[in-house]
């Protein structure tokens, strides 16, 4: 109602008028049957046109019914206008919902929780099907308001004439209903299955695994793979509904027979003039009605569940809530600006395991970082370094313990406030298909027209020449995927997701930078390095690395493992100490040597 109550009150009103139309026609038809036959018994037809003026009854009936055929063509292209706007309407109005939903969903469990994947799975397809939706709904409508008429009209003849022929239908709905209903289960339970087959459509027909698929000869393994999946999936479903269309079979017979007891009731009592022919003719009529609007009640009605099954998980998303807890206080607390975070960020016995997991990703943190200080969090994989990254930017709330942001806790603040205080350089960076000034303007908004502030930002990150020779300049379109767009390489869009991060600086108290210089060649590293103390300066820096020489930088260097700080110094404590870091600093030195 809310995305189209104007198109969808108009398909209403000429749907139940359309459907009215042919049950009064069938009426019509009776009525003219019945008086041309008695006309025809009681006298002799010298002038046909003279006979039916002068009878006003028949003259009428025919009269309103070639207005009615006539007006019925018209009502299906206006309803089929109305239509078109209603479907579009609707996804228009449901896309936006959910794009809304998903793009200000405040954590990312929604992009690494399996089950919450499993959702936002179904929802794409539940609307893709918005349209089909919208569709089976007004057949189904159809359906109904010719398929009610017709019955009513059919206990002229008999009082008993409706009672048998909705009996008779209502079975093969319920069975098909009930069969959709288990197709749709087992759809929901295959979800992970199309979410997997769905990775192996990425992978064999998406740009960044297109050459090593060719080079390693991989399209077979992957296409059997595909393959594999989808047999898996079509056993299952054609199962269901090879049960389903012999049960639906056998109750369209009982519904057939009711459709033809009447008919035959009928028959007899046109021969032993209970019935005249007229009400032949109109049972005949209504038989055409009743079976059409079966067919759509049937097929329609079930094809409306069985979508509207489908766009459930689409509520489901739409009701989801973040993980993060919410603000407890009502009011914005102020994040000082002068002097910048003066009392520093302390996390207080934090442990952290992702949603649906009992696998702690850390244990029992506890870290002061002081005003000003530039920390690195060095350790191997999996340690939990860019989760705690994560937890500063709060993606996540702590599953225990606390970080305390100038003596408040982070989930004292407003989400959207605390976020435009930390610029951040992530590891998996975005590569927005946009312009040159947008990549590195989304970066702080209000800056995003700002000339001078941007070009500043590209010079510090090294990027003039670059996006000098570029046709356009700043408003050169980067991605392949656009008309005229042109690509750049990794180390190159990673200088531009640095740039970003300078562009916030002015504004940023903390700044995060998780592996930033894994994209770039060792000869270009000394140059960022540079920068990152631009960009530390006069903040907090917390910085993930696994190139130890940035480490040498840092005030502090925490060595993580298993989920645990175990270590924590300078480069030449850490050295003196012999333990895990100096282990991993001479490791990676000699593969220098």
């Amino acid at each position: 109602m809310q995305a189209a109550p104007r198109e969808l009150r108009y398909v209403t009103i000429l749907t139940l008028f359309a459907g009215a139309i042919p049950s009064i026609v069938v009426w019509l038809n009776k009525l003219i049957i019945d008086d041309i036959t008695k006309i025809l018994s009681t006298q002799t037809v010298e002038n046909p046109v003279d006979l039916v003026t002068s009878h006003y009854s028949l003259l009428y009936s025919i009269a309103i019914l070639l207005l009615l055929n006539l007006f019925a063509d018209s009502v299906g292209t206006i309803t089929s206008f109305f239509f078109a706007t209603l479907a579009d309407r609707v996804q228009g109005f449901v896309e936006l919902k959910v794009l809304d939903k998903i793009a200000n969903f405040q954590d990312i469990a929604l992009f690494e929780s399996p089950d919450l994947l499993n959702i936002v799975q179904l929802t794409e397809k539940g609307v893709l099907r918005l349209k089909e939706l919208s569709f089976r709904l007004v057949q189904t409508l159809q359906g109904f308001f010719i398929f009610v008429p017709a019955v009513l009209l059919s206990a002229s003849l008999a009082w008993w004439v409706p009672f048998i022929l909705f009996s008779c239908a209502t079975p093969a709905l319920y069975v098909d209903m009930k069969y959709r209903k288990l197709s749709w289960r087992a759809e929901e339970t295959q979800a992970p299955i199309a979410r997997e087959m769905n990775l192996y459509k990425m992978m064999l027909s998406g740009e960044a695994y297109a050459k090593e698929l060719r080079l390693f000869h991989l399209q077979s393994l992957l296409l059997e793979r595909w393959k594999g999946l989808f047999q898996t999936m079509f056993k299952g479903m054609e199962k269901i509904r090879r049960r389903g269309s012999q049960e639906i079979f056998a109750w369209s017979l009982l519904s057939g027979l009711g459709i033809a007891l009447p008919y035959v009731y009928i028959v007899f009592g046109v021969l032993a003039k209970k019935n005249t022919l007229g009400d032949l003719a109109l049972y005949s009529g209504v038989i055409l009605q009743v079976q059409r609007s079966l067919m759509f009640l049937i097929f329609g009605g079930g094809e409306l569940y069985d979508v509207s099954l489908a766009t459930t998980p689409i509520f489901q998303l739409l009701e989801l809530k973040p993980r993060l807890s919410p603000q407890t206080k009502n009011f914005l607390t102020p994040i000082p600006h002068s002097p910048l975070l003066s009392e520093g960020i302390q996390i207080q016995n934090l442990s952290f395991s992702y949603p649906n997991s009992e696998r702690q990703i850390l244990r029992d943190i506890n870290l002061t970082i002081k005003p000003n200080e530039m920390i690195v969090l060095v350790g191997e994989n999996g340690t939990g370094k860019t989760t705690l990254a994560k937890l500063l930017c709060r993606l996540y709330d702590p599953s225990a313990g606390n970080i305390i942001w100038n003596n408040q806790d982070l989930r004292d603040f407003s989400i959207e406030e605390l976020r435009k205080r930390i610029a951040v350089v992530m590891q998996d960076y975005a590569r927005f298909p946009t312009t040159v000034r947008e990549n590195i303007g989304f970066g702080y908004l209000p800056d995003i027209q700002n000339h001078a502030a941007i070009t500043e930002a590209i010079a510090e990150t090294g990027m003039t020449k670059v996006i000098d020779k570029l046709e356009n300049g700043l408003e050169t379109l980067l991605g392949k995927q656009l008309e005229g767009g042109v690509d750049l390489s990794g180390g190159q869009w990673q200088r531009l997701s640095i740039a970003r991060a300078l562009l916030r600086l002015s504004h940023a108290e903390l700044v995060i930078l998780d592996e930033p210089t894994a994209n770039l060649d060792p000869k270009t590293e000394n140059e960022i390095y540079e920068i990152f103390r631009t960009l530390a300066k006069g903040r907090i820096a917390v910085i993930v690395s696994h190139r130890l020489a940035l480490a040498k930088l840092a005030d502090r260097i925490v060595v993580l493992e298993h989920g645990q700080i175990i270590e924590m110094g300078t480069h030449d404590e850490l050295m003196r100490l012999e333990g895990q870091y100096h282990l991993m600093f001479t490791r990676q030195a000699s593969s220098y040597k």
